[in-house]
């Protein structure tokens, strides 16, 4: 069995930027809280509430006497402002293409243009950009882009972890719909490249794994590229569940299997599939020996 790695999966520089803020502070002996969760992968956070670092959903439940870290995903504009009133040490670990993002939302003007935001409204990024525009609307699916008034001003961003074939067919659809469209790819880098090392990989091998979080909307869409293009391809939080689903990939031959992973998972969680798939690649081959020689005696 050949194991291939995407050649682009794992932690994102967003993502390294907030955990390199975090263990900053901690080596620097300062109490933390972190406003939300810092990154959609368990794993991560796990290690962080093993450290003593507890997440809040609610400003209320901020001990002034910690460094409250803001999620990457950011906060809505009224929280930023009651931040500021509240006084305290706080630190601002938003992604900085999701605050460009809302500086682009900022820079469009209501009473002229309507903002477009492709993506998903429950999602923490989204609702942060949405707050910083009182005309905005949130398109998640083509119908409802084709659902939105004929010849009006608009302007349109991403949400940074789109599928980015999906939102060329939304970009399309609006300029059908819209009297002057102003659009934004607001779509990461780290994003782009890891959708097309999926699509280059997933439909080379027998099975593909996909590591990240079930509530992080860029591992979520990369389980669905790869979905398109390869019908055998496995879903994991983390490598505590390969031995659940080591019997699923192996129900079937698996001559090559590929590895990829979500911007928010560590690279020690690609290394432990990688070598879970690994043993059980020696554990074949050892047998395979062994029922040579006795073929041989």
């Amino acid at each position: 069995m050949d194991i291939y790695i995407a050649k682009e999966a794992g932690f994102c520089f967003g993502v390294k930027r907030a955990l390199g803020l975090i263990n900053t502070m901690v080596e620097e002996g300062r109490s933390i809280q972190i406003f939300g969760e810092l990154i959609h992968n368990r794993a991560v956070l796990d290690e962080l509430s093993a450290k003593g670092i507890e997440s809040i959903e609610r400003l209320e439940q901020w001990d002034r006497s910690k460094t409250l870290v803001i999620r990457t995903h950011g906060v809505p504009a009224h929280e930023e402002k009651k931040l500021a009133e509240m006084g305290g040490s706080w630190v601002d670990a938003t992604c900085p293409l999701v605050k460009k993002i809302h500086e682009i939302v900022k820079s469009i003007d209501p009473d002229e243009v309507e903002l477009v935001i492709v993506g998903d409204e429950s999602h923490p990024e989204v609702r942060a950009s949405r707050s910083h525009s009182s005309r905005a609307v949130v398109v998640s699916s083509e119908s409802q882009a084709e659902a939105l008034e004929v010849g009006v001003s608009r302007a349109v961003v991403a949400q940074t972890t789109l599928d980015g074939d999906f939102f060329s067919r939304i970009v399309e659809i609006l300029k059908r719909r819209s009297r002057v469209l102003e659009i934004h790819d607001t779509i990461c880098s780290a994003t782009r490249v890891r959708q097309q090392a999926v699509k280059e990989l997933a439909p080379t091998v027998d099975c593909l794994v996909v590591i990240g979080g079930r509530n992080s909307s860029n591992t979520m869409k990369l389980v669905k590229i790869a979905r398109e293009r390869n019908a055998n391809t496995v879903h994991i939080e983390s490598s505590g569940e390969l031995e659940q689903v080591a019997q699923r990939i192996f129900s079937s031959p698996v001559n090559s299997l590929g590895i990829t992973a979500g911007a928010s998972t560590p690279p020690e969680e690609i290394d432990r599939v990688k070598s879970f798939f690994n043993e059980i690649k020696s554990r074949v081959k050892e047998n395979a020996h062994g029922q040579r020689n006795s073929q041989t005696i």
